[in-house]
């Protein structure tokens, strides 16, 4: 029966879907329902299930017991002793952004509804069987493989994270945990039996949490940004056909047919252009406070990880500075990427050969041009702007820091 659950599961993940936003919707769905998040997109035929209630109280509680407080508590009692203060404030800040995530996602279903309901709008804009609609689901697409990447990374380097202390501990002298620095509150003697037991128990209950919620998280941030990609890149596409009318590489019965069709691609990518500005200000609203939060718990983490590399365990080194460079480069590669969508799309506006149109095309041309000089961009608080430039700053930051407290 388990294994059963197990497959269909799995068969219900990957499965390919003829509509991409219900095919979007499935996948977060499918990972978020493991941590008791049964309704992420708000919608009225879900409702909370008793499984879903016993999942967050044994997800979600175990993680908060296990990270938040225990760590909250060992801090205080080492704060004399650097090196562990360091080490405590490295654990505390890694359970603070997946714990973020989590309420990010519990928080966010009304949003998350209404920019769903409006990507379905958008993806009804461009006509079918057009060249800009095959774009828009070619990227759709891509983001899907993407979202497949980031649940294979995740479930790797927590399995990972689980299974070397388990065969340090099998082959050894001495036992492991993949765990937090000092006692788990409560338990005292964690490397004694029983103890150790339920040590290796808790945590890894609280490490699926974090994996899990965190793989969620970051697959929903794929998928909304291959939305907002796609709609740059296809309106692309049709400025590159309306090039193509422009210089007769497309025949027409006769000039007045040309300029019409000319003139209805310009209306259409302006009227695209207008949505994709109210569709990436709702996803901006919705990402800025925890972007702005992520940014500042993820530069935490690296500085202490830096600070503890040497001292620690190599499964802590390794999983506490993925979830620190993993989830901040996807926010500035998605930003940069989108920057670039859109200066393709501009630069497609400019040569589309408006040198050559009347009057009234010309001006529609210009329109775009002049809304685009406004580049659309993600940020963090409204304050820092997610692209490549921000990421090296921070990996600058990151090491001035580490050298000042060495």
């Amino acid at each position: 029966m388990v294994v059963n659950y197990i497959k269909n599961y799995i068969y219900n993940l990957m499965k390919t879907n003829d509509d991409p936003i219900e095919a979007s919707k499935n996948m977060v769905n499918s990972i978020q329902i493991l941590v008791g998040i049964h309704n992420v997109f708000g919608d009225t035929n879900r409702k909370m299930t008793l499984l879903s209630l016993l999942a967050t109280f044994v997800f979600a509680g175990t993680f908060v017991y296990v990270g938040t407080i225990s760590q909250s508590i060992y801090l205080i009692k080492v704060i004399p002793d650097k090196l562990e203060c360091f080490k405590a404030m490295n654990c505390l800040s890694s359970t603070c952004v997946p714990l973020s995530k989590y309420i990010f996602m519990w928080s966010s279903s009304d949003r998350l509804r209404k920019i769903l309901d409006m990507s379905r709008q958008g993806l009804n804009i461009i006509p079918a069987d057009t060249a800009a609609h095959n774009k828009m689901i070619r990227t759709l697409q891509q983001g899907r493989y993407v979202s497949f990447l980031v649940i294979i990374n995740q479930a790797t380097t927590h399995i990972f994270y689980l299974i070397l202390p388990l065969l340090f501990t099998i082959f050894g002298n001495n036992r492991y945990l993949p765990t937090t620095p000092g006692e788990i509150f409560g338990l005292s003697s964690k490397y004694e039996t029983p103890f150790y037991q339920i040590s290796f128990v808790l945590t890894s209950i609280a490490t699926c949490f974090s994996a899990i919620n965190q793989t969620g998280y970051i697959v929903l941030f794929v998928n909304l940004l291959s939305h907002e990609l796609g709609h740059f890149y296809a309106i692309t596409e049709s400025l590159n056909h309306i090039y193509s009318i422009v210089n007769d590489e497309e025949i027409f019965e006769n000039d007045d047919m040309k300029q019409k069709t000319i003139e209805a691609e310009l209306k259409l990518s302006i009227k695209h252009h207008q949505f994709i500005m109210i569709y990436h200000e709702k996803i901006k609203e919705l990402y800025k406070s925890v972007f702005g939060a992520h940014f500042l718990m993820m530069t935490l983490v690296l500085v202490t990880t830096l600070q503890t590399m040497n001292s620690w365990n190599i499964s802590n080194t390794i999983l506490t500075g993925v979830t620190g460079v993993m989830p901040l480069f996807i926010y500035c590669f998605g930003g940069e990427l989108l920057l670039s969508a859109e200066t393709g799309m501009s630069t497609a506006a400019y040569s589309c050969g408006w040198e050559l149109m009347n009057h009234k095309q010309a001006r529609m041309v210009f329109l775009i041009l002049a809304l685009s000089q406004r580049p659309l961009y993600l940020t963090a608080a409204d304050i820092f702007i997610m692209n490549r430039e921000t990421f090296g700053d921070v990996v600058q930051i990151v090491y001035k820091i580490y050298a000042v407290f060495n």
